[in-house]
């Protein structure tokens, strides 16, 4: 009979929660508990001859509260570090360790420390004719020194031939004629003109042109018989041609020696080859750099030149 009203109370109770939107269930450390008076001491009905009321009441028990009290469940990370509460005070007692969590988090902290994996360079596009093999920056530099070597060795077999001038009153052809071997062309003092001379090689044919004159024109033909060499004059303080910035160790000018071959049968005057500039000549560097004294000179433009000897002057022979 006991059993009835408590568990009267308890459906009240329950009732109650869902009215107030609450979860199913009790808060951990509060239970519902039913007081109820003895028989003895039970209440007599008023007289008005209402309904007897039954005392119901909720209190919380703060000894039961701390004995039932509940906690989340541990993590795995925590089961290996954190030590739980055992019912002996004073004494902990270590969480068992389970082989399966132990392999995931050694797993899981490899993964942390393994680098992500970068793209790889796209491979470089190789030129027609190249092997795959990219060649290093020694052997591109030696290449490009070979290849520019080659390019000027055929540049200086393409144009061995020149136009040299010279005054008359100080050095002419009939000077260099009587001159014991080879002449030195020395006294040049325009880079452009040193690096052509420095360009000739041994064999090369070039034109004796008489400049500052009162007929200007090519009368002969001559020869260089010798490399390249430091022109001595731009040393000496006495010398027309002397040069104070230049150093032996640091000279800035050269010359080249030469031995005459033949005197042309006539001179062609400068005049008459103004004649052909417009067709045979039109691109000689005669007429584009006039005051340079050492000029280049073409193959067909030498051979013209020759047969023009031959020619009346003044015949127009493109």
């Amino acid at each position: 009979m006991q059993m009835l009203p408590r568990l009267a109370s308890f459906r009240i109770s329950y009732i109650h929660r869902l009215h107030q939107k609450r979860p199913i269930g009790f808060r951990a450390g509060l239970t519902c508990t039913t007081v109820m008076a003895p028989p003895s001491a039970a209440p007599s009905e008023p007289a008005s001859g209402g309904r007897r009321k039954r005392a119901r009441t909720q209190t919380e028990d703060p000894a039961h509260d701390s004995q039932t009290t509940t906690t989340t469940p541990p993590t795995r990370r925590s089961q290996r570090t954190k030590l739980t509460n055992t019912s002996v005070p004073g004494q902990t007692k270590a969480v068992p360790v389970k082989k399966e969590d132990v392999e995931e988090e050694e797993e899981y902290s490899k993964l942390r420390k393994t680098p992500w994996p970068r793209a790889k360079p796209k491979p470089a596009k190789l030129e027609d004719g190249l092997d795959d093999a990219s060649p290093s920056s020694s052997a591109t530099s030696a290449s490009k020194k070979v290849a520019k070597q080659e390019s000027t060795l055929k540049a200086r077999e393409t144009c061995g031939f020149w136009l040299m001038k010279s005054e008359p009153d100080a050095f002419s052809y009939e000077d260099l004629c009587k001159h014991d071997g080879p002449a030195g062309w020395d006294g040049v003092r325009n880079h452009v003109a040193k690096n052509h001379l420095r360009s000739m090689k041994i064999g090369d044919k070039a034109f004796f042109y008489h400049s500052n004159c009162k007929e200007p024109g090519i009368v002969g033909v001559m020869e260089i018989t010798r490399d390249p060499s430091v022109d001595e004059s731009q040393f000496d303080p006495q010398a027309k041609y002397y040069d104070p910035k230049a150093t032996t160790s640091n000279p800035r000018w050269y010359l080249v020696h030469c031995s005459p071959i033949r005197k042309l049968g006539r001179q062609i005057t400068l005049a008459e080859l103004r004649t052909h500039s417009g067709g045979a000549l039109k691109e000689m560097a005669l007429f584009r750099q006039t005051r340079l004294s050492v000029s280049p000179v073409s193959p067909a433009e030498f051979q013209f030149i020759l047969d023009l000897e031959n020619k009346p002057e003044g015949k127009d022979t493109d």
